[in-house]
């Protein structure tokens, strides 16, 4: 997904009007103008007004405690995904990055950032998207590497699905190549996915259920194609994936990897005959050996194939 362009801020009078009656607690006019003007009910929210939006704020010379206080209230709103209220906290997700921005309150805007991009509402998921790809593709300050680290202690979140979810937003985010050319250090980036995908095959059991958990699976693909892309250096990319493809155990992660593969030959960033190659012949290698035919018993397999001739 391409982030949207930056903004100076609200050119709507109406609405810079009622974000300042609502930093001072009044917040029913910019809660029903948003909710009118974001769209964030459709496909396509107006994640421009949300740039804007945060832009506005950050740039607004109200105190941090009443920034925080109408973030907090944004993004607690609870409408449905198919709602316009749903825009509330897709503006809060720009919001917090546009106040972590400015340098004020980065602990409390990177955690409402990983609750955001865990969010079961798409609309929502996007905006924190944008946001944090926005953020990871520019060059000053190293925010790209910024992000790694802030993903790695998403990664011991507490919450099983925060901790999925918002890992499965970071991975996303580097599925664009901008992002990963940001990277001042590449190598510390692939030791976190490194853990990413171990998180998902350490998993207990009962987390095979969870939304948050296949939309990291889903997510890993297109950045794993883009990491072998785009870290060629000195066969970086492709050298640590053959790695993982040897270590794969786990089926999800596996079926991961496989995908992978297919969107080498699906797409133009296919690295090469030779290269995918050696990651086919990893992957196959580290596949669980079948079962001895001979060691079998009749009956044991389920079907009707499976039970002794009569």
């Amino acid at each position: 997904m391409s982030p949207a362009p930056p903004h100076e801020g609200l050119r709507n009078q109406a609405l810079r009007a009622a974000l300042t009656a609502a930093l001072a607690g009044r917040t029913a006019a910019l809660d029903d103008l948003l909710s009118r003007l974001g769209r964030g009910e459709s496909p396509r929210p107006n994640l421009r007004l949300a740039a804007a939006f945060g832009a506005e704020l950050a740039a607004s010379p109200a105190d941090a405690s009443a920034v925080v206080r109408l973030l907090a209230h944004l993004g607690d709103a609870d409408a449905a995904a198919d709602q316009p209220g749903v825009f509330l906290p897709v503006a809060a997700a720009h919001g917090w990055m546009a106040l972590l921005q400015s340098g004020r309150e980065p602990d409390r805007a990177w955690a409402a950032l990983a609750e955001l991009a865990a969010d079961a509402r798409t609309p929502v998921r996007l905006s924190a998207l944008d946001a944090l790809t926005s953020f990871a593709a520019r060059r000053e300050g190293r925010p790209a590497d910024t992000l790694v680290g802030r993903a790695l202690d998403w990664l011991e979140h507490e919450d099983r699905e925060i901790r999925f979810g918002a890992t499965a937003v970071a991975v996303e985010v580097f599925g664009e190549t901008r992002a990963l050319a940001a990277l001042a250090d590449p190598e510390a980036f692939l030791d976190y996915l490194s853990r990413a995908i171990d998180a998902v095959a350490n998993a207990p059991r009962a987390a095979e259920r969870s939304d948050a958990r296949r939309r990291l699976l889903m997510a890993l693909p297109r950045t794993l194609g883009a990491v072998v892309a785009s870290l060629g250096r000195d066969d970086l990319g492709a050298g640590w994936l053959e790695e993982e493809c040897a270590r794969a155990r786990h089926p999800d992660v596996r079926a991961a990897l496989s995908n992978t593969l297919v969107r080498f030959a699906a797409r133009d960033a296919d690295p090469g005959a030779v290269v995918t190659q050696r990651l086919r012949a990893a992957l196959e290698g580290s596949a669980k050996p079948d079962r001895d035919p001979t060691r079998r018993r009749p009956g044991a397999a389920r079907g009707k194939a499976s039970r002794p001739v009569r």
